[in-house]
């Protein structure tokens, strides 16, 4: 369905899934699959009633020493045949763009699991520098000493009046990332955690 804008709603039955498509004209599909070691085909029928529709979905799976390549097939027999052929191209060719967005998005998310840990993990294993409760005024120096404390490393500040809370991440004596500080109220409590050595 994230691919076929033109399928509207799949429920599961018994022996398969009924698929409703609102295209030209509306139909339920009953849709069953076949399943092999390297083939998988969703055979989709409508044989009652006036419109007759035969289709299949086929992809075979050929895993190759470097990677796998996958065929599909789309055969359809029914009305606006030659429509219908443009439009399954016309499909296949938005759900290659949206497959490539999906694989790039899994493949970031993958690096940042093996690579760098995320924020909550780091903070979990670094030293708290600092913990206290102050008025917004002071925060000046409050920041100054945690960019110093970052000048061979990276620091974290998290800032909290009790309803907002602000990140700040130092590294090498600059402030890397940020939130919007104006945002806080007078009273807050701050957080210095840092992975300096003393």
């Amino acid at each position: 369905m994230k691919y076929v804008p033109s399928f509207k709603s799949l429920k599961e039955t018994e022996n398969g899934w009924e698929l409703q498509v609102s295209w030209m004209i509306t139909v339920t599909l009953r849709v069953t699959m076949q399943k092999s070691r390297d083939e998988i085909t969703y055979l989709i029928k409508k044989t009652e009633g006036l419109v007759k529709i035969n289709s299949y979905l086929r992809f075979i799976i050929l895993p190759t020493r470097d990677r796998t390549v996958v065929r599909l097939t789309f055969f359809y027999k029914g009305p606006f045949e030659r429509v219908a052929k443009r439009q399954t191209e016309e499909f296949y060719r938005r759900g290659v763009e949206i497959f490539k967005r999906d694989l790039e998005s899994v493949q970031v998310e993958r690096k940042e699991e093996r690579g760098a840990p995320s924020n909550a993990k780091l903070l979990l294993n670094m030293r708290t520098l600092l913990s206290t409760q102050i008025g917004k005024d002071q925060l000046d120096e409050v920041l100054e000493q945690a960019m110093l404390w970052s000048v061979n490393s990276q620091v974290f500040v998290l800032i909290s009046d009790g309803s907002r809370r602000v990140e700040l991440r130092f590294r090498n004596g600059d402030l890397e990332s940020g939130g919007d500080l104006s945002s806080l109220g007078d009273k807050i409590t701050v957080i210095v955690k840092g992975d300096r050595a003393d």
